[in-house]
Order: structure tokens, then sequence, then C-alpha cells
């Protein structure tokens, strides 16, 4: 296992990071003052998050481990509740956390911190579109406008998920049932977009759907922010490529919580220094310097979330953010969903049909 080899550094404590190659300068630098401060030296790992799960998971079987702290994205966390610690980090740290994003990482106690949050929002061609779709009626009208040009990550995996839940919820439904008012409207919706999606749909993913869009074969797409960075480093954005808030449902918006949260392993050899470590991470100057640098939103509510253009329809998003549903069978639900959705949106079924099977 990647992780398992490259950790095991004696008295330095070893950090597992889901953070990009081009994230890593930036972030040692901040984790640099830490060490200057505690006299502790920090070794930071990169790994994707499925092997920083496989990683966590070996360590609690064996009943030993050398990794201190890791970063989990939000997806995970209720079944890696029983591979870590549950943590003490003060009330006033707590307190300057969104309620939101500490509830999200409370699994049988609070075990998960938010390191940096995400949200999707509505990216748009700017050349084709002269104004984003602001409702569902507007987006119904843009995708019979551009037929096979509407982006959808269709492929069976969380993504689509976190694009099908945001229109459940703006349908007023719980995202809990398929069959509720709320549902019933979402896949309604899909099924009127359906005839409009991009021929590859059905295998999309991020990384997949975005360079479709830059190739110019999508008038629009729900991404996350670091699709943005994207563009800009290919002068797609701002200009021909935007984000803007996603289309308002009969009950408003809203739009899945997404990110990474730290967590000190169970069997971590250096917990308290780890847990200090936590706590200088998720302070105010450390959170400040991260959401500059990298352009991270921050869960922390006294950390500006900035005004970068680029991010104005994650901006106008913040408020409107949603956890998935906080449930240990979860990922059964999420799979639901996925099957729900691909079989209207791509296999011809009718929502109500789609509905009485999963009941």
């Amino acid at each position: 296992m990647i992780v398992m080899a490259a950790c095991g550094h004696g008295d330095r404590l070893t950090v597992v990071l889901a953070v990009l190659p081009s994230e890593l300068p930036a972030y040692r630098a901040v984790v640099s003052d830490w060490e200057r401060t505690s006299g502790r030296e920090v070794v930071l790992v990169a790994q994707q998050y499925a092997d920083i799960r496989r990683a966590l998971q070996a360590e609690a079987a064996a009943g030993s481990g050398t990794i201190d702290l890791v970063e989990l994205d939000v997806y995970s966390l209720a079944p890696a509740g029983a591979a870590v610690r549950i943590l003490d980090p003060g009330p006033d740290l707590v307190d300057a956390l969104d309620p939101t994003a500490v509830r999200a990482g409370t699994i049988d106690g609070l075990r998960f911190l938010p390191h940096r949050l995400l949200w999707q929002a509505l990216v748009y061609d700017a050349d084709v579109l002269a104004k984003p779709p602001a409702t569902w009626d507007e987006l119904r009208a843009v995708a019979r406008a551009h037929p096979g040009r509407i982006g959808l990550k269709g492929a069976r995996y969380e993504g689509l998920t976190c694009d099908v839940l945001p229109f459940v919820w703006a349908a007023g439904g719980s995202g809990d049932v398929l069959d509720d008012a709320g549902a019933r409207a979402a896949f309604q919706l899909f099924a009127d977009l359906a005839p409009s999606l991009h021929p590859e749909s059905a295998t999309f993913k991020e990384a997949t759907i975005a360079e479709a869009m830059a190739r110019g074969e999508l008038v629009l797409q729900l991404n996350w922010p670091s699709v943005m960075s994207l563009y800009a480093a290919q002068g797609l954005a701002p200009g021909r490529l935007r984000s803007a808030p996603l289309p308002a449902g009969p009950a408003g918006r809203a739009t899945v919580l997404g990110g990474g949260y730290l967590a000190i392993p169970r069997n971590a050899p250096h917990a308290d220094d780890a847990a200090a470590l936590v706590r200088y991470l998720l302070g105010h100057d450390a959170q400040t310097r991260l959401a500059h640098d990298l352009g991270w939103f921050s869960a922390r509510r006294d950390v500006p979330i900035g005004d970068d253009p680029l991010l104005a329809g994650f901006v106008a998003m913040r408020d409107v953010v949603r956890p998935r549903p906080e449930r240990a069978d979860y990922p059964a639900l999420s799979r639901a969903w996925q099957d729900a959705v691909r079989a209207i949106a791509f296999d011809g079924a009718q929502p109500d049909q789609v509905v009485q099977e999963r009941r």
C-alpha cells in the first residue's frame, strides 16, 4: 500500500492529506510555522482519499499504526468513525466553526473536524448563454435550445448523487427517501432534461465533464470549485466559462457539502501532538492563509470567503450548503439515487415507474 510504505517516521508526526502536488508547497509553508513554534517535525504525505481510507482501515485492523493525522472526504466519515479517536478541541474552536459542518463530523461523538469545505455550483459557457438559468423552467428552456450540450456526471459513483440531491432538496425533498414529493419533482426534471444530455453523460465524472466543457461541447454542468482553477489556468475563466448559483426549484436552492475533515487515527503514535496540530490548522491565522493561498473555503465563520469573480457562483451558494443524509446505510441510499436517475436519464424509464420499483 502506497500510504503505508511512505509512513513510519519515528518521532516525527506523519500527516496524510489529499492535497494536490501544486498545493503542497503552500500547505507545507503553513505547517512549517507550527513546526518552529512546537519544536516537532511533520512529514506530509499527499495521497488520494481512497488510499487514505485503505491505510486507516489497515492500521485499525492491525491494532497499531504509524499515521498521526489523516484527512478524509466527508462522504467517508461515517464508515471511518470506529477507526479514529473522539476529539476534544475545546469549545472556542468548535464555536468558531459552521454548525452544519461540525454536525457532519459528529459520528457517535465529535471525531472529525472540517479542514476545508467544498460545494457545487453551476458552471456555464457565457459565450453561448447570455445569462445562466436561474430557475428550473429556465434550465428546461436552455436544455431545449441546446440539445446534447447539457452536462451530468452520470457515471455510477458518488458524484452523480451530488448532482441529484441539490435538485431533490430544491423541490422540498428530504434526500432520505426516493418517493417524497421533492424526489418525484427532481426525477421529472431529469426526465425533461434527458433528451438534451451530452451523449457521453453516462460515463462522465468530474475530470471528463470538465474536459468536455473546455472543448466547447457543453453549455452547463455542476462541478466543484477546483474546476474553475483548472479553467483559469487554461485561459478559459472567468471569461468564457463562469460560475453561477444553481437554478432555484420550487423550494429554493441547495447544494451538497463536500470537503476534507481531519481525524486522529485510533492508533496514532503521537495523538497529543496531533491534537495540537489540529487546533493550529483550524485556527484563524492558518485557515486565513489556506483560504488566501489555496482558494479553500474555510468552515470558520470568521474567515471571509472572498470575492474572487472566478468563484462568484460558489460564494452565492454558501448559505444553502447541506450535508448528505447522516445515516449508517448512506452508501446504499446513494447507490439507489444513482440507479434511479440513470434509469430515467439513460434508459428512458418513467419517474413514476422508478419510484414504484424502489419502494
